[in-house]
């Protein structure tokens, strides 16, 4: 008996052995071939980035969706129909026509005022950097007429910016326009992915029940009743956690580019526009956001007048006191349940690995998985507590 339990030990053993070694010859030749892999992932979802787009497309408007047909569901639907009964079919038409009439509108406005107007500020700023350095060399130059020594310097210093940014960065930025207007294949092929992503999450938000129906149908077939309640209860509060903030910033960011604009446009400030929509973008950033956007606008303003810079500064001051204290708490309040440190902690980690990109999506991000991990760790006191 002893001799069959030894066996059994020897054979598990081996058996342990054997599946480490090839688990580790495995690793040894996906990370020889990691390159290959990789093109593999890539090409995959390239192939189905319009689907990926698409499906993105209907998280973001199934909220504006949920709104209109709630209103059409009690207001204009019982217009039509007098025999009080639930329509549900011609809701859902009606409401995403109107979803997606507005989304139309949006991308209209956009295409025919704001971007001519972006593309020829920025020609106009291209164009004129020569002569913002000329303003700052003027300006030092009458700060320093005291100093004659400082005052040579500082020309020289000009002369050569002024030649390096005519013959070099000029040049280079109408090459750089030039190229963009000759990328216009690959623009289109973007265009159409998103037209054909656009089209998928008209058939994703229409029959979304059904869809959601059959993908939990599916997690409960491969999945046991505990395990598919608990991905469940994570998917919610994924959804709770970054819809809910990105949403919400997002907002929050459109809200302060407008009222951005609006105090630039009253107060004369130069290149409104660009400023307003940098602001707007950074300020979905937390903490960091206001700060990134400020910065370059600043220095921009300030090559082409230092009083309208500082004017800039004091309306952006007051505009990010005003979503600080008022605007961002009704909209977004503290959405992540995260403490200030790990809200730093979450921008600069991702912001280091992400860049931009993991700047914005970080927090909602590692708040569901500091959420997991907590959540964890109290499982497990339980346990030991139990015990």
């Amino acid at each position: 008996m002893k001799e069959k339990f030894r066996n059994n030990d020897y054979i598990k053993l081996g058996l342990t052995i054997f599946l480490a070694l090839g688990s580790c010859i495995i690793l040894y030749f996906i990370l020889l071939r990691a390159q290959i892999f990789i093109n593999v992932v890539v090409s995959i979802f390239k192939a189905l980035s319009p689907i990926l787009i698409g499906l993105l497309f209907a998280y973001l408007l199934n909220p504006l969706l949920k709104i209109l047909e709630k209103l059409v569901t009690s207001k204009f639907a019982p217009l039509i129909f007098k025999d009080n009964k639930k329509h549900p079919r011609f809701n859902r038409i009606i409401s995403l026509l109107i979803t997606y009439l507005i989304v139309g509108l949006f991308i209209f406005l956009i295409i025919m005022f704001v971007v001519p107007n972006l593309l020829d500020s920025l020609q106009v700023m291209i164009n004129n950097i020569p002569v913002y350095i000329n303003n700052i060399y003027d300006y030092l130059k009458n700060i320093l007429k005291n100093n004659p020594d400082l005052s040579i310097t500082i020309e020289k210093i000009n002369m050569n910016v002024t030649d390096y940014i005519t013959n070099i960065m000029v040049p280079s930025a109408d090459s750089l326009m030039t190229n963009i207007a000759n990328s216009i294949s690959s623009f289109i092929s973007g265009v159409v992915n998103v037209a054909i992503g656009l089209i998928v999450s008209i058939y994703v938000l229409f029959d979304k029940e059904n869809f959601i129906k059959g993908a939990k149908k599916t997690l409960s077939i491969i999945f046991k009743e505990k395990t598919y309640t608990s991905i469940m209860n994570s998917l919610n509060y994924t959804d709770k956690i970054f819809g809910g903030f990105m949403t919400a910033k997002i907002i929050d960011s459109l809200i302060i580019g407008f009222i951005t604009f609006i105090a630039m446009v009253i107060f004369n400030i130069p290149y409104a526009l660009i400023i307003s929509i940098m602001v707007g973008i950074t300020n979905i950033i937390p903490y960091f956001g206001p700060i990134i956007g400020a910065a370059p606008c600043t220095l921009l303003l300030l090559m082409i007048s230092p009083a309208k810079a500082l004017t800039f500064l004091i309306l952006f001051f007051l505009i990010q006191q005003f979503d600080a204290n008022i605007l961002g708490p009704k909209l977004i309040g503290n959405k992540t349940g995260l403490k200030s440190f790990w809200v730093l902690f979450s921008i600069l980690l991702f912001g280091n690995l992400f860049g931009f990109v993991g700047m914005i999506f970080g927090v909602p991000i590692f708040a569901i998985i500091y959420s997991f991990i907590r959540n964890a760790l109290d499982k497990k006191l339980e346990q030991k507590r139990a015990q």
